[in-house]
């Protein structure tokens, strides 16, 4: 019995170490991206070839940025970012062709954490029995008519 106990929680103990691969975001295909030409693409092709845009630049509608991420994750320990990928299209205002398409290097990106606050509201925070008690009889069949 003790043969098979040894043998196999040294197995899980290793299968507890190799790291969980996640990728978020909207990975553009290098050959799909081969296929975006300057000057002849329009925004219905890019989108039709690369997908829906992670986002648009904020400021100029005109940008679109397609943004992914890949992290590997051992055990408990922070996931480490092994991949991150941000490809950026420019289209013309006045015809929708596109301008420009560039590979945007990560490591000028910079990483932003988001804030944890709240925004604080007027009033007080209802509990749930205070919600619950606070909407009986608050809907009548006669108010239904």
């Amino acid at each position: 019995m003790k043969r098979l106990i040894i043998p196999s929680a040294l197995v899980l103990a290793l299968a507890g170490c190799s790291p969980v691969v996640r990728t978020h975001g909207n990975r553009v295909d290098p050959e799909r991206l081969a296929q975006v030409q300057v000057g002849v693409s329009r925004q219905s092709d890019v989108a039709a070839l690369l997908g829906t845009p992670s986002a648009e630049g904020t400021f100029n509608p005109n940008e679109w940025y397609y943004i992914s991420q890949r992290t590997e994750q051992t055990a408990f320990l922070a996931p480490d970012v092994t991949e991150r990928q941000v490809v950026r299209v420019t289209f013309d205002p006045a015809t929708g062709t596109v301008m420009a398409v560039d590979n945007i290097d990560p490591k000028t990106a910079m990483d932003v954490s988001p804030v944890g606050r709240t925004t604080p509201t007027a009033g007080h925070n209802l509990t749930f029995m205070e919600q619950v008690v606070g909407n009986v009889g608050r809907f009548s069949k006669s108010e239904a008519k």
